[in-house]
């Protein structure tokens, strides 16, 4: 047991120097004392053995920090910091293979958050390489599936945009576009409102491009039913006695 002491310390030390270096979130002495004793010696080595890895496969060390001391900071147990460190690095080694291993942080970041969601290598890939703002067209994205718009027509929505060159502001308003349809024409109104509406929208927002009329009215319209079946209370089983 003697000789198991310096091990655990040296592991600590190593630990908090990496984040003292490398990490700006982490450095004040406070947070890295508190990350090292809330994973502990063994816990430590292990997450910043899946740190190094990472970095030495070209990751950025300040994303895998940010994650491990996200866990620290919810609480979690020192086994699901490591855990969600490993899977977050082997996130981003997927997303290298979309976007390129020398892509922006931000950039690797959000190819990783699409991928979670399911959204195209296709489509990533053709992003991330003509597009400076891919960043930012991945949260328009993003916004279209949290309103409802299924995947495949909010990646028809970003690949019109893309095709068409708008830039970044009108890839930003395609998801307040179909809020505003929903809004409009989501209660009940027919089956022309949709058309109308979404031809009025895009004369507003998009006056000087060609604009996806016909896909944003069928995201809006998909999101709204979305919505309401959310909204619908389940339905009631009456028992065989009733």
């Amino acid at each position: 047991m003697a000789k198991a002491s310096p091990r655990r310390s040296l592991a600590v030390v190593l630990l908090g120097a990496v984040l003292f270096a490398h990490g700006p979130p982490l450095a004040g002495q406070d947070a890295r004392a508190r990350f090292s004793r809330h994973l502990g010696a063994v816990y430590a080595a292990r997450t910043l053995s899946v740190i190094e890895a990472g970095v030495r496969d070209g990751l950025p060390r300040g994303l895998l920090i940010d994650k491990a001391m996200e866990g620290v900071a919810k609480g979690m147990a020192p086994e699901v910091v490591l855990a969600a460190v490993d899977t977050f690095a082997a996130e981003l080694r997927d997303a290298a293979s979309v976007v390129g291993p020398q892509a922006e942080p931000v950039a690797l970041e959000k190819a990783a958050d699409a991928l979670r969601r399911g959204v195209g290598r296709e489509l990533l890939t053709r992003l991330g390489r003509d597009r400076a703002d891919f960043p930012l067209l991945v949260v328009s994205l993003e916004e279209l599936l949290d309103a409802g718009v299924e995947l495949g027509l909010a990646e028809d929505l970003v690949r019109y945009a893309v095709a068409e060159e708008f830039d970044s502001d009108a890839v930003l308003r395609l998801p307040a576009s179909v809020k505003l349809l929903i809004r409009e024409c989501g209660n009940g109104q027919p089956e022309s409102c949709w058309s109308q509406a979404s031809v009025r929208e895009c004369a507003r927002v998009m006056p000087t491009r060609p604009c996806p009329t016909r896909t944003l009215a069928e995201a809006a319209r998909s999101a709204a039913q979305q919505f309401l079946l959310a909204l619908s209370p389940p339905p009631v089983i009456r028992s065989a006695a009733g």
